[in-house]
């Protein structure tokens, strides 16, 4: 079926650079890097710290805008200084008997210490159990992080995380903080995984690999199937060149959580994402091939939806009309997952609980 919108220009050019990044990343050879790819396609593909750092790790000639070189020494002296922040905070946590796990691109951090000057964050995210989510809150108060909490208390609890922050700046730390990956009860069994941990990784609880994964794909799917590239390469980082035992695991823990849809279609984003057919047509074969058992295990209807939701060549841009809050939550999280009643659920009680918010903050303005 063919999508409503077509790619935009320079969407392949953006697509070859991210691909390229990838590329060079996990071969460790520079010789997939342009050394001068233009300031607009770096700007639009958000890797431009990613792009710059790869080029002086790997020896690319120095034939870069300073902007772009500036760029990556920003990104790394900023992610250097708030990972020491961040392990320091967890040090003192963890000194109140409080140890939360470090989860989405966090993780990657605390794996693979070598990320650390090319995955941009917007933010950590931090999940520990409901039961103890205001003491956490309690502690990063007294320590001088401030809070964005909206809505009422129910709303709160139902939502699957909260900002809190402090400091501007070079130094400005910002962290998300969750009690579940998303709006219950879907995925609670994922929820409950990654907070039953007990893997580390540079001296910080971390979700295990398979965990990872399906929360990538989860997040994928949860926010429309339009993500930055960066989550791309974070699901390709782990998935391309996973042994076949270690894929099979994935693939069941897929299962389990509900998530086999959301895999297939992130992982399919990702190739087209990343040009990889275009770029290493090797690789992307194998990738191809898991793709097919994984689509395998869906029905044709469920086919015939993810296929209308997000095609093979769905566009960087997502669908105006299909990126609303209320059609991500429940059309694309319901096709995405393998247990629309959950969705269903989720969708009306915290719809629900959004306009009583409402409606009651206008009466009290009124």
């Amino acid at each position: 079926m063919k999508h409503p919108i077509h790619s935009k220009l320079g969407d392949d050019a953006i697509r070859h650079l991210a691909g390229s990044c990838y590329l060079a990343l996990r071969e460790e050879d520079g010789g997939h890097l342009d050394p001068s790819p233009p300031a607009d396609v770096l700007e639009a593909s958000g890797l431009s710290g990613m792009h710059a750092n790869l080029c002086v790790r790997l020896g690319v000639p120095d034939t870069r805008a300073p902007s772009a070189i500036v760029r990556g020494m920003q990104l790394s002296a900023t992610n250097a200084y708030r990972w020491d922040a961040l392990t320091a905070l967890l040090a003192t946590l963890a000194e109140k008997g409080i140890e939360p796990v470090l989860f989405k691109g966090g993780a990657l951090h605390a794996r693979w210490p070598e990320l650390r000057d090319l995955r941009a964050m917007a933010d950590y995210d931090l999940i520990i159990e409901q039961a103890r989510l205001g003491r956490l809150r309690t502690e990063l108060a007294r320590l001088g992080f401030e809070a964005e909490l909206l809505g009422s208390t129910l709303t709160q609890r139902l939502n699957k995380g909260s900002a809190v922050y402090k400091g501007a700046g070079f130094q400005h730390q910002n962290l998300d903080i969750h009690a579940r990956v998303t709006e219950p009860p879907v995925c609670s069994s994922l929820t409950r995984s990654i907070l039953s941990s007990t893997e580390r990784a540079s001296g910080v609880r971390v979700p295990d690999i398979e965990d990872c994964v399906c929360m990538i794909a989860l997040h994928i799917v949860r926010s429309g199937m339009s993500r930055p590239l960066c989550e791309y390469i974070d699901l390709l980082w782990y998935v391309d060149g996973m042994h076949e035992a270690q894929w099979e695991s994935v693939c069941r823990r897929a299962r389990r959580h509900h998530l086999l849809p959301a895999l297939f279609l992130a992982l399919r984003q990702a190739l087209y994402c990343l040009a990889l057919d275009e770029l290493a047509a090797q690789r992307a074969r194998a990738l191809c091939a898991r793709l097919s058992t994984l689509e395998a295990a869906l029905g044709p209807i469920r086919r015939r939806a993810l296929d209308w939701l997000a095609p093979p060549d769905y566009p960087l841009h997502p669908v105006v009309s299909r990126n609303r809050p209320a059609f991500r939550r429940s059309f694309i999280l319901g096709a995405g997952t393998s247990s629309l009643w959950r969705v269903g659920v989720a969708f009306v009680i915290y719809g629900a609980t959004r306009i009583v918010d409402r409606l009651t903050s206008r009466n009290t303005n009124d």
